[in-house]
C-alpha cells in the first residue's frame, strides 16, 4: 500500500512538472504556426554588458564600482501587398548600469533604457507603426510610435549601441532633444540619386499630439556608396525657461551635420557636430535649480574591418568628442561651471558567429560634467557586452 501510494505521489510531482511545460511548449508551438501562416518576420536580440570603473564621481566616496545589466528586444514585421508593412517592436531589460555612480554628459552606457531604474521591466512597446511607399517608391510615408535617433542623425560606423560604440555621444546627437518613442510621423522623399528629404514630427506628450512637439527637416547627399552626409535642423515648441529671467519662456531650435565615409573596404570614418540655442535651458521646479545640460557637441572617430589582420568579422573603433554647457546666466546666480566634457572610447568586437558578437570597451571621460560633479575625478570604465542576434 505504502508503494502504491509512493508511485502515485511520484506520477503525480511528474505530472505537476512535466504538463505545465508541455501546455507551453505547445502553445508556443501553436503561436509559430499562427505567425508563419501570417509570414511575419520575426529578429531580435539580447545584450548583456558589464561595465566597472576603479573611481566613481558621485557622492562623497570615491570607491570603484561595477555593474551587469542587460537589454533584449523583439521586433515583428508584415509585408503588405500594397508596398506597406506594419512594424512592432517590443523591448525591456534591467538596470541602469553606472549612471548611479558617474555622472558625465555623454552616458556610459547607451544601451540601458534610462526608464528601468534599476528595476525588472516586462517588455513594452518601443516601435508601433505603418509605412508605406508612394510615388513609384520614392516617397515613404511612416506614422505611429516612432523611434527618433533610427531616422535622424545617424550614420553608419557610429550608431548602432548594441555593437559599435557603447558611449552615448556615438550612438547619435545628444544635443538634439530627441524624445523617447512617442506618436510620430516620418516623411522621407528621394529627390535624386544623390539627394534624399526627409521631415519628421515627434508628440513630446505621452497622451496626444499637440503643438508642442518637436519638428526635425533633413537632407542627406550619398555619395555613392562610399558615403553620407546629413544637415538638419530642428525646432521644439515645448516651453523653456530664459537663462537670464525665469518669468521668460519660450521654444529652442539647433542643428547638425553627420557624416560617415568609407575610405576603403577596411576604414571608415565619422564626424558629427550639434549646437542648440544656449539661451533658454530647462529647469527644477520641484528642486529650484537650473539643470546643466549640453548645448554644443562634436565627435569624430574610425572604424577599422578585421580582414587586415584575417578577422574579417572583427572591427576596431576609436572615438573622440566633446561636449559644452554654453548657457549663459548673466543676471541669475548660478554657480554651475561651462567647461567642456571630453569622451574617448576604444573598443575591439570579436565576431563570434553572424548571431553572437563580444566586444571589450575602455572609456575615458576629462573633466566629466564640464566639472560639475560632486568629485573631481576624471573617469575610466572598462567594459565588456555581449550580443546576440537572431
Amino acid at each position: 500500500m505504502r508503494k502504491l501510494i509512493a508511485k502515485i505521489l511520484a506520477l503525480a510531482i511528474v505530472f505537476a512538472l512535466i504538463s505545465p511545460s508541455q501546455i507551453l511548449a505547445q502553445t508556443v508551438a501553436k503561436s509559430i504556426d499562427i505567425v508563419q501562416d501570417l509570414n511575419i518576420k520575426i529578429s531580435g536580440g539580447g545584450t548583456f554588458v558589464f561595465q566597472g570603473t576603479p573611481k566613481d564621481n558621485v557622492g562623497k566616496s570615491e570607491d570603484g564600482s561595477n555593474t551587469a545589466v542587460y537589454v533584449f528586444d523583439l521586433r515583428l514585421e508584415k509585408i503588405l501587398e500594397n508596398n506597406g508593412k506594419v512594424v512592432v517592436r517590443f523591448k525591456g531589460g534591467n538596470g541602469n548600469g553606472l549612471s548611479k555612480n558617474v555622472k558625465t554628459y555623454a552616458n556610459v552606457n547607451a544601451v540601458t533604457d534610462p526608464t528601468f531604474n534599476g528595476e525588472l521591466e516586462r517588455a513594452k512597446v518601443t516601435d508601433l507603426y505603418y509605412q508605406q511607399l508612394c510615388l513609384d517608391n520614392k516617397l515613404t510615408i511612416s506614422f505611429g510610435k516612432l523611434d527618433f535617433v533610427s531616422n535622424f542623425t545617424g550614420n553608419r560606423y557610429s550608431k548602432d549601441k548594441n555593437a559599435q560604440f557603447i558611449t552615448s555621444i556615438f550612438s547619435g546627437d545628444k544635443i538634439l532633444e530627441a524624445p523617447a518613442q512617442r506618436v510620430a510621423l516620418n516623411l522621407s522623399y528621394v529627390l535624386s540619386n544623390m539627394f534624399d528629404l526627409s521631415y519628421g514630427y515627434y508628440s513630446t506628450k505621452t497622451e496626444h499630439i499637440d503643438l508642442d512637439g518637436i519638428n526635425a527637416l533633413q537632407i542627406t547627399y550619398k555619395l555613392s556608396k562610399k558615403g553620407n552626409y546629413k544637415l538638419y535642423i530642428w525646432g521644439n515648441n515645448t516651453l523653456h525657461y530664459s537663462c537670464n529671467d525665469l518669468s521668460k519662456k519660450s521654444g529652442t531650435y539647433g542643428f547638425g551635420i553627420s557624416a560617415d565615409y568609407e575610405v576603403s573596404k577596411l576604414i571608415g570614418v565619422f564626424g558629427r557636430f550639434s549646437w542648440k540655442d544656449p539661451s533658454v535651458t530647462t529647469y527644477d521646479t520641484k528642486k529650484s535649480k537650473y539643470m546643466t545640460t549640453p548645448t554644443l557637441s562634436w565627435d569624430l572617430g574610425l572604424q577599422l574591418q578585421g580582414c587586415a589582420w584575417s578577422r574579417g568579422s572583427d572591427t576596431i573603433g576609436f572615438g573622440v568628442g566633446q561636449m559644452y554647457d554654453l548657457h549663459n546666466y548673466s543676471n541669475i546666480n548660478v554657480t554651475y561651471k561651462n567647461g567642456a566634457e571630453t569622451e574617448v572610447e576604444f573598443y575591439y568586437r570579436i565576431g563570434v558567429n553572424k548571431y553572437l558578437g563580444i566586444t571589450s570597451a575602455v572609456q575615458y571621460f576629462i573633466n566629466p560634467s564640464g566639472g560639475n560633479v560632486d568629485l573631481q575625478n576624471n573617469v575610466f570604465v572598462a567594459g565588456i557586452r555581449t550580443r546576440f542576434d537572431f
